[in-house]
Formats: C-alpha cells, sequence, structure tokens
C-alpha cells in the first residue's frame, strides 16, 4: 500500500499506482520480486552493509530536512543539526570498518547507491514526474485567506 501511495505523490514510477483486482498489489509484487533478487545476489553481511548504510543516509536526509523546516515543526534545529552529524559520522565509522575487514563490499555499497541515483535520474528525466516539494505541496492544500486575491 505505501508504494502506491508514494506513487500517486509522483515519487515512484507509475506502474506502482495500477490496481489488480482493486487493490494496490501490482507494486507489491515488483517490490517482492527485486528484494528476492537481491536476496540471492548479495551475500548476507553485504546486504546488511546497505541497510545500514541506507538507514543512516536516509536518517541524516531527514535530520537535514528538518534543519531547513525546522520553525514548520517547531523543534529545535540543534538537535536536528546533531542527528546530521551523528549519522554521517556513524556512516563514516561503517565504511571505515567495511575498508579495513572487507572493502570488496564497499565495491558493492557504491555501486548500489550510484545505480540508485542513476535510475532516478533516468526516471526523472525520462517521465518529466518532479518530486514536489513539502512547502508547495502545503501551499496547494492551504485555503485562501481572507484579504488574498
Amino acid at each position: 500500500m505505501a508504494n502506491y501511495i508514494i506513487a500517486k505523490e509522483g515519487e515512484l514510477p507509475e506502474i506502482l499506482e495500477k490496481n489488480i483486482w482493486n487493490r494496490p498489489i501490482e507494486g507489491l509484487f515488483i517490490t517482492s520480486a527485486l528484494t528476492l533478487l537481491a536476496a540471492n545476489l548479495f551475500d548476507l553481511s553485504s546486504i546488511s552493509m546497505m541497510g545500514s548504510a541506507g538507514f543512516l543516509l536516509i536518517f541524516a536526509a531527514v535530520n537535514g530536512a528538518n534543519v531547513r523546516l525546522h520553525e514548520k515543526t517547531a523543534s529545535r534545529r540543534w538537535i536536528a543539526v546533531f542527528g546530521v552529524v551523528i549519522c554521517s559520522c556513524a556512516l563514516g565509522a561503517l565504511i571505515w570498518q567495511r575498508a579495513t575487514t572487507s572493502p570488496g563490499e564497499l565495491w558493492v555499497l557504491g555501486v548500489m547507491m550510484g545505480l540508485a541515483f542513476a535510475i532516478e535520474a533516468v526516471y526523472r528525466g525520462a517521465t518529466g514526474r518532479a518530486l514536489r516539494c513539502l512547502i508547495e505541496r502545503e501551499k496547494e492544500n492551504e485555503p485562501e485567506s481572507p484579504g488574498s486575491s
């Protein structure tokens, strides 16, 4: 269901919006197939490292977004900055540890990250679908104020 909602927002390919039997399960099948493919192509330690690195990157990005939007989220900016720094340090430590124990896994991480960004760039260029900024979405959903016309 999450794939369907995210695809409806224009952040995933339109194919994931399709419904089968009035349910958004096509995206689930595609995601499951890709997950099975990755699980069978890579060893468990590589998958674990990619998952950890992905989590740290996403959490750093979320904190980075909160740094920018701290007034809208009514949060303390320094805590979000601290989150970005800590996540970046943890990612650096993960990369350092893997570089010293199993440097071959870093190639897997680099290739997967490069592939993710390349696929995203090609997808955005080919479809013209753009990520809409949270602020733009809020402006679209706000009712007009009485004095504006």
